[in-house]
């Protein structure tokens, strides 16, 4: 019979079942073995203790091929921190991750602590995912859903270029170095692996079609449509495969379609009160100026009727801004001068400027590439622009449009001088109805966004408090 070992760390060693342990004295003497080196290779340990390490024979073989013991000196230099053996018995061929530390006792004591575990599974996994051959490889790759392969214990052993896209990881950041919990949102990953177990979701084992979130490599998170499966070997669970779609699409176009629906009712809605209401206007602003030109009319009145008039032109405005919001009319692009248009419009508002105190710079080559857009259009946004340029920089300032060629887009920038926005304003610019203007509708970025879109472009605003905006118009020349 084993003698029981003495001490806590010979109690810890016994407890251990996945790693085997040997310690040996400075000669190299078996002085102890856990019971689960004992039990798997199959010891006694009254015949092996004291004895020299040599006498276990070599039962191993090393990656080049070298017969190999159970005593590191046949080995030169030492084994390193870590070292693959691989050892045949019977019709199996087992692998082991070996280690050896040096222990300093005291009174000058010295024992050498010699642990292998066995990691065959996880190696036949990993060499049957290397051997996968090229087509199946460029069938992974060329897949546009993410595909993520990992162990039983988390480890990413595939990581395509899909996943790469959608997450924001290259392969080589991923693959033996990133847990695949990490790319879930906190206890997802655990609640995902509970539900490939739930036979109500596809059978256990499998789970299909659950939308989720996943953890972006920027600390975002994406919306995505995952599908995962266990992973079998000689019917043992050696890893799992999870398939997802990136949602960020698709709940943009959902935003769209359900945007365009709100929109085709309020259109309706629009037409009917500017049907109603438009007439009136006009009765009520043309008698309120009539009665404004009457002589002898007492000034309090006069200002009233004044008030009375502005009001009218504000809701005619207003009744216009939202027929044009609402009504979404496809441009109608002709070939034109782009360069011709902005000093089209910055001539029109030059008393503007002027009345601000602002100096409007426009910088740009003499000639641009040729380019078909909406000149009604395109000369909405760069009005609607240029007055909110005008109304954040009441004491004067500098507006700047700078007008280049980047990448097949035409970029402008209006760059202006004013008093910026705050950041908790940054969220809503677009929003319509939402307006921090005395008097404004908030349509008007809102309407230039739509009319930007359906030149294919985009509008995007920067800002600093005190330091002024920013706003990037890109349109792509090739929708010409």
């Amino acid at each position: 019979m084993r003698k029981p070992p003495e001490g806590l760390f010979a109690r810890l060693l016994d407890s251990l079942t996945d790693m085997y342990a040997l310690v040996l004295d400075e000669d190299l003497r078996i002085t102890y073995a856990n019971v689960s080196f004992l039990k798997h290779f199959g010891l006694k340990w009254d015949k092996i203790i004291g004895r020299p390490c040599q006498d276990l024979g070599t039962p191993f073989l090393g990656t080049d091929n070298l017969a190999v013991g159970f005593c590191p000196e046949e080995m030169s230099p030492w084994y390193p921190a870590r070292t693959l053996l691989t050892r045949e018995a019977g019709d199996k061929v087992y692998v082991y991750e070996c280690t050896l530390n040096h222990l300093e006792g005291s009174r000058g004591a010295a024992w050498n602590l010699w642990s292998l575990r066995d990691v065959t599974d996880r190696f036949r996994l990993e060499s049957r995912v290397r051997q996968m051959d090229e087509l199946e490889r460029n069938l992974v790759q060329a897949s546009m859903d993410g595909i993520i392969v990992n162990d039983m214990l988390g480890n990413v052993l595939i990581f395509n270029d899909g996943a790469g896209k959608i997450l924001g990881y290259d392969p080589e950041e991923v693959i033996g170095k990133i847990k695949v919990y990490k790319f879930y949102p906190d206890k997802t990953a655990h609640e995902i692996k509970q539900l490939i177990y739930d036979p109500a979701l596809g059978g256990v084992g499998i789970l299909e079609n659950y939308e989720t979130q996943a953890r972006h490599k920027d600390g975002s998170l994406v919306p995505i449509w995952l599908s995962a499966r266990l992973l079998h070997e000689d019917a043992r669970e050696v890893g799992i495969v999870g398939y997802f779609r990136d949602l960020r699409e698709r709940r943009r176009l959902e935003a769209e379609l359900l945007r365009s629906e709100r929109l085709a009712t309020l259109g309706k809605m629009v037409a009917h009160i500017s049907h109603e209401i438009k007439n009136p206007l006009i009765t009520i602003g043309g008698f309120a100026g009539q009665l404004g030109r009457l002589p002898d009319l007492p000034e309090k009145a006069r200002r009233k009727l004044t008030l009375i008039h502005q009001e009218v032109l504000r809701l005619e405005k207003f009744l216009s801004d939202m027929s044009t919001f609402t009504r979404g009319a496809p441009p109608q692009k002709t070939e034109g001068d782009l360069l011709a248009l902005i000093r089209e419009v910055a001539e029109l508002m030059d008393s503007s400027f002027k009345e601000r105190a602002v100096a409007f710079h426009l910088h740009a080559r003499d000639r641009m590439p040729p380019f078909a857009f909406d000149s009604g259009q395109i000369r909405q946004v760069l009005i609607n622009l240029f007055k909110n340029s005008l109304e954040a920089m009441p004491e004067g300032g500098d507006l700047t449009l700078n007008a280049e060629v980047l990448n097949d887009d035409l970029v402008l920038k209006i760059i202006d001088t004013g008093h910026g926005i705050p950041p908790e304003q940054m969220q809503s610019l677009f929003t319509p109805f939402v307006t921090t203007k005395a008097g404004g509708t908030g349509l008007g970025l809102t309407i230039s966004r739509g009319l930007i879109n359906q030149h294919q472009g985009e509008i995007t605003i920067d800002s600093a408090v005190d330091r002024g905006t920013t706003c990037t118009i890109r349109l792509p020349l090739s929708s010409a």
